[in-house]
């Protein structure tokens, strides 16, 4: 029994030791990188990778602003999107270290003014509960509250309590950016200090992070800081200005780089230790990458039915394998990060450029070099998929038939007035010198534009900004033809879901 187990632990230890020693053939990388910027018009990228406490590649590829000479480097700032949210973890995992809270800490013991719909939910809702998705609301549930919104962190929380669940508290995971907003007052309440100061003096700092910042004014004072771009309505790539987004720093704006990200990386890798230093404990890095909550990531070869929700963390096992990971996407600019924790290999991947499969490529390519796996080649079908969808976007645009001529059953100042939506706020229509109709959302100046009568009581949306596409606005009455209100017929914008919001006539 003792020869079997030590013939046993010695494969083991064979197989660990060769995995780690794998070299990873990156001969060609430089080349696919200049290609996938060609084939996808991208602007920008930047790409890390870490393997064995060390960086291996750093590199910055393409510009910082389309029609400006300003090339990319490691070291320039990108969104990183819901890459974000594993800082927000790590920054709670420092007071669990310091035996400040517990992962199952009840929230409300912090936060006395943290409610949701249900009272029952409300007074047993977790720190552990905010970090996996759990909640029991629809995906990305309060979206509106915070996407270029004037709303505070504090404000978003009071207002929770209005977004009703679509599901069983813990039966089902789905998606959420709000709850990590939470999870970053309780940081505050904790230790006197906001959370973008305790995230930079407690992890920046320490890890060298001199390009990190999850507030605007830092991010935008960057001089190497790289423009977000998009899609313009003839499918050309256009720079937009980002939005402030400190409201949601905790589970979506934290700007970073390359660089930045290989240490971020070494230290998750290294078991919480950056260059002899102990950031974090390892019994708490090892609670963040344990599965919380089974959540498919996506179908295989990426993910599979085992695919679970940790902290902040997807993690997969792939071929004997743990991958760790996440991606990340606010307006114009895209993510992804993945670790093979036995392998010691960590990949970061930044772009300038939301509307792209590019990031995702370029992931399934390292994956590719990582495991010698040519299933994970989906460079053809990217370029494929990315036609098709430019095809049909232009096909129904120009197949767009506007009904035949009817008029709306009341003049259009009847329609102007105040509208309110209890979770979101007022909603103006207002009539314009020119007699035409305008909407806008009190806490929302992006959500701003003319309405051009379509049909009876249906207009249609022109959104002055060009981030927002077109959609509908219907009137909804009563017996006496007065109006109760409205509703929108509008795609989801980033986390904005206008299903969720009901528009209805303030009365005097």
């Amino acid at each position: 029994m003792k020869i079997k187990s030590f013939f046993i632990l010695a494969i083991w230890f064979i197989s660990i030791h060769d995995s780690v020693a794998q070299k990873i053939p990156l001969d060609s990388l430089d080349v696919y990188l200049e290609q996938i910027i060609k084939d996808f018009e991208l602007v920008g990228l930047s790409v890390g990778i870490v393997q064995n406490d060390s960086v291996i590649y750093s590199k910055g590829f393409g510009i910082k602003e389309i029609g400006k000479d300003s090339k990319v480097n490691d070291q320039t700032s990108f969104g990183i999107g819901s890459i974000s949210k594993s800082f927000t973890v790590l920054t709670l995992g420092l007071l669990v270290d310091e035996g400040k809270i517990s992962w199952d800490d009840r929230v409300k013991k912090y936060l006395p003014y943290f409610e949701l719909y249900s009272p029952y939910v409300t007074e047993n809702f977790t720190i552990r509960d905010l970090l996996t998705h759990r909640s029991g609301l629809k995906d990305v549930s309060g979206g509106t509250l915070w996407y270029h919104s004037d709303y505070s962190r504090v404000d978003i929380i009071k207002r929770l309590k209005h977004l009703k669940p679509v599901s069983g508290f813990r039966e089902k995971p789905a998606y959420q950016n709000t709850m990590f907003v939470v999870a970053s007052e309780i940081v505050k309440e904790v230790t006197g200090a906001s959370w973008d100061e305790f995230l930079k003096s407690r992890l920046f700092d320490r890890l060298e992070m001199n390009n990190s910042t999850s507030l605007a004014k830092d991010r935008e004072a960057n001089n190497n800081l790289a423009q977000p771009h998009i899609w313009d309505s003839e499918f050309q790539k256009v720079a937009i200005e980002q939005e402030n987004g400190d409201n949601l720093g905790p589970g979506g704006f934290i700007y970073s780089s390359a660089k930045d990200m290989n240490n971020y990386m070494r230290m998750l890798l290294n078991d919480g230790v950056f260059k002899n230093d102990s950031i974090i404990s390892k019994d708490v890095i090892d609670e963040i990458f344990k599965p919380q909550m089974l959540f498919q990531i996506s179908g295989p070869p990426l993910g599979n039915e085992f695919s679970s929700y940790g902290l902040g963390w997807w993690v997969t096992p792939f071929k004997g394998h743990k991958i760790i990971e996440h991606s990340g996407g606010i307006d114009g600019m895209s993510a992804q990060l993945f670790m093979v924790k036995d392998m010691n290999i960590g990949v970061v991947i930044l772009c300038n450029d939301s509307e792209e499969p590019a990031s995702f490529l370029i992931k399934s390519k390292l994956m590719q070099l990582i495991f010698n796996d040519e299933s994970f080649d989906f460079y053809d079908r990217g370029k494929e998929y990315r036609k098709e969808i430019i095809k049909e976007l232009k096909e129904e645009r120009a197949n767009e038939i506007k009904p035949k001529d009817s008029k709306p059953s009341l003049p259009l100042s009847s329609y102007a007035g105040v509208y309110t939506d209890e979770m979101y706020g007022d909603i103006y229509l207002t009539q314009t010198d020119n007699g035409k109709l305008e909407l806008s959302f009190s806490h929302t100046p992006i959500f701003k534009g003319r309405l051009i009568h379509w049909q009876y009581d249906t207009f249609k949306i022109d959104w002055y900004d060009i981030r927002i596409p077109d959609g509908f606005l219907i009137f909804n009455f009563n017996s006496k033809r007065e109006i109760l209100g409205f509703s929108l017929d509008q795609d989801n914008l980033l986390d904005v879901d206008f299903q969720e919001i009901e528009i209805k006539r303030k009365r005097d």
